[in-house]
């Protein structure tokens, strides 16, 4: 019979390896985990959270402490260090100065494992001036938002309360707003219009400084001559050049005024158009809403009816033949209808929109407003109540654009480039341009025009581009996509690398071949390589390989070892790594 003998402490030592294997180890993720862009003085709300399947250590205590920390330092957290059995731990980040950050948060177990988590990149900027007023605290004050690509900053702060010296109507809360870029960006004065439901046609404008000072009345117009009818609808909306344009209705009638604005000083108001064409709207839509102009003097108009139908028209101002044609159909990202009051729009510079509704601030951004059948979706920015009208002092050039670019593609043969394109949602659009670039150039040049088809569904387009004349190697494409009020914006740009073979004019001498002769490869190289060369059977094996270099210019090589083929058809493929000719032979006897 068989003796064991245990040797003391084995036994502990084979448990705690066991244990070890089958231990988890500790790992850390903060949330959020995506890259932070706030201002100065703005805060992070950071969570961390160690792996719930991982098991205490030997010796630990199964209390965590959470250690937060960055990298520079600087950064002030709140709950920190903070220990507890949870498998989390949050805190908040004070970031008092400018600068990129990492913020890490490092676990340990008492008596065990730690662990320290990946890193979250937080960009801290100067805080951006204001860039958008509304009409808040339900029309009775004017304030300031800070917005930046569809993100909320700050805001509503209060600039001053509206108010109505003078007025003849009895206005007490505002119904419009608007703000010039004169005799500033930063100091451009502020217009509105007070909020009366029995007005009997006739509308006031009010002016005040960039900060509220010298509030005045500087103007009025009657629209419709004294015939007593209420306007239910009038908004205003300040122009690049400093023309004020206010649109008001009356449920049957539209009507256009303008006005040139000269700070707090009094102007004359007049009619441009006494009844606006609508193109696939109605008038009767414009019970809520707004506008604003562009860079290039269109007219983007806000109409609401209050009951889910949310659009927006544009057009030129073309005195009494003015037309408005409906662009899109606002839905929410869940591409519902666009309900609630809609009272405010307003440009960014770069051309996006923003709205303001009964319940908050909402985006359109104009490089996804490509909605089907002339929709376009709405984000909401910020949740707010009490926003009446919306204003800001950009006048982009370049504005939103509805048509979508489902791919745009690129492909070279024989000193030919073939570019095609596909398209959805046409909806007022006018027309592609292709613009190209060599290497060597300093910006594109327009080659070709392509008219938009008009499709709201899909519409394909091909341009071919002969490119044999070009000295250059590289050669770059982009479409520009200019809508019809003369607003574009550009494609992705794709490169094109003309070929430039090292091996060409490849010939065997002679061929056929007869069996167990010699035979020579004759080539024109480029410039001097190492070239591979295979002979393969038409069942595709390697019957012979060689190596030569081959010199810039013509160049002649024995091909050796053919003794050893049998009569049949082969293909001798010459490779430099890069590239690959080929040639067929035969074997005779």
């Amino acid at each position: 019979m068989k003796t064991f003998t245990f040797v003391k402490g084995i036994i502990p030592l084979l448990t705690l390896a066991l244990f070890a294997v089958t231990t988890s180890a500790q790992t850390v993720t903060l949330n959020p985990s995506a890259t932070q862009n706030i201002s100065t003085g703005g805060t992070v709300n950071f969570t961390a959270t160690r792996s719930s399947n991982s098991q205490t250590w030997p010796g630990g205590n199964g209390q965590f402490t959470y250690t937060w920390s960055s990298n520079p330092a600087g950064v002030t957290f709140t709950n920190n260090p903070n220990t507890t059995s949870n498998s989390s731990s949050g805190t908040v980040a004070t970031f008092p100065a400018n600068g990129t950050y990492q913020i890490t948060c490092f676990v340990q177990e008492g008596g065990g494992l730690n662990a320290t988590s990946a890193a979250t990149t937080v960009n801290v900027t100067a805080p951006l001036p204001a860039n958008l007023w509304a009409t808040s605290s339900n029309g009775t004050q004017i304030s300031a938002f800070t917005v930046s690509n569809g993100t909320y900053q700050s805001g509503p702060n209060n600039i001053f309360p509206a108010s109505f010296p003078g007025t003849t109507t009895g206005g007490t809360t505002t119904a419009a707003l608007g703000r010039s870029a004169s005799p500033s960006i930063t100091l451009g004065h502020f217009y509105w219009l007070p909020n009366t439901g029995n007005n009997n046609g006739v509308v006031e404008v009010f002016a005040a400084t960039s900060t509220g000072a010298n509030v005045t009345r500087i103007g009025s117009i009657d629209f419709n001559g004294g015939s007593g009818s209420d306007l239910g609808f009038v908004r205003l909306g300040m122009g690049p050049d400093g023309t004020g344009w206010i649109l008001a209705g009356d449920g049957t009638n539209l009507y256009l005024a303008k006005f040139i604005s000269n700070g707090v000083n009094p102007v004359s108001i007049s009619v441009e158009d006494a009844s606006v064409t609508l193109s696939g709207g109605s008038v009767s839509t414009f019970q809520n809403g707004d506008l604003c102009i562009s860079g290039a003097g269109n007219i983007y108009a806000l109409a609401n009816n209050g009951s889910g139908v949310t659009q927006i028209f544009i057009g030129f101002p073309n005195g009494s033949s003015t037309t408005l044609t409906k662009k899109w159909d606002l839905v929410t990202p869940a591409s519902t209808p666009f309900t609630g009051t809609v009272n405010g729009v307003a440009f960014d510079l770069l051309g996006s929109i923003y709205l303001s509704t009964g319940d908050g601030l909402y985006y359109i951004d104009q490089n996804t407003a490509n909605g089907p059948a002339g929709t376009v979706q709405c984000s909401l920015v910020r949740s707010q109540t009490g926003l009446q009208d919306l204003a800001s002092n950009a006048f982009p050039s370049q504005s939103t654009l509805p048509v979508t670019l489902i791919n745009f593609s690129a492909s070279y043969r024989n000193g030919t480039t073939t570019l095609t394109w596909e398209t959805e949602n046409e909806t007022n659009f006018s027309h592609y341009e292709v613009e190209r670039k060599s290497a060597a150039a300093e910006d594109y040049s327009d080659i070709a025009s392509k008219t938009a088809l008009g499709n709201t569904g899909r519409s394909s387009y091909q341009h071919i581009d002969n490119i044999n004349s070009l000295t250059d190697d590289v050669v770059y494409y982009r479409l520009k996509m200019v809508d019809i009020d003369g607003g574009y914006k550009y494609s992705n740009v794709l490169m094109v690398r003309k070929e430039k073979k090292t091996i060409s004019g490849i010939t065997i001498n002679p061929n056929p071949v007869m069996s167990g002769d010699a035979a020579t490869i004759r080539i024109e190289s480029a410039a001097s390589a190492m070239v591979t060369l295979r002979v393969v059977d038409m069942a595709g094996r390697q019957v012979i390989q060689q190596q030569n270099r081959v010199n810039e210019g013509i160049n002649s090589i024995p091909v050796n070892n053919l003794n050893i083929l049998q009569p049949g058809i082969y293909i001798i493929q010459m490779s430099t790594g890069e590239e690959l000719s080929a040639i067929k032979f035969s074997v005779v006897r």
